[in-house]
């Protein structure tokens, strides 16, 4: 799919909601991708004592249906005062939980912006089990 149809796909799911205690749900949208090419979106839910990003949220949907392998990803976020439409790159702990789903998704593509694409593998360089000290 094309980077724009899918960071389109994601800004409709926008739904931003401030809770009494000042915490947002739904201001970041992401949509994953599967390697079969079916498509699952999810939002961030943040409250005081638990956080789930979009992604991991995207990604818990497309593993509930027994899906492990991601071609795509891309998450966004609306500046709420100006309306402009942001590509967020994922955080660390989405990359992790990405590599840790299948060894193959290091070659996942992280959608950056409407023309611009890197690899998980790009954007976790020291994935690598290290090797033993020879000591």
């Amino acid at each position: 799919m094309k980077n724009i149809d899918l960071i389109e796909q994601a800004a409709q799911l926008l739904k931003p909601h401030r809770t009494t205690a000042g915490r947002l749900f739904g201001d970041v949208g992401a949509v994953v991708v599967s390697g079969t090419g079916k498509v699952y979106a999810g939002v961030c839910v943040d409250t005081p004592s638990w956080g789930l990003c979009a992604e991991r949220n995207a990604l818990a949907a497309m593993i509930t249906q027994g899906e492990y392998r991601i071609k795509q990803v891309v998450a966004v976020w609306r500046n709420e005062q100006t309306g402009q439409l942001h590509v967020l790159p994922p955080c660390g702990v989405c990359r992790e939980f990405m590599r840790q789903i299948d060894d193959a998704n290091l070659d996942a593509e992280i959608i950056l912006d409407r023309d611009r694409t890197q690899t998980l593998r790009e954007l976790l360089p020291a994935h690598e089990w290290p090797k033993p000290l020879d000591l």
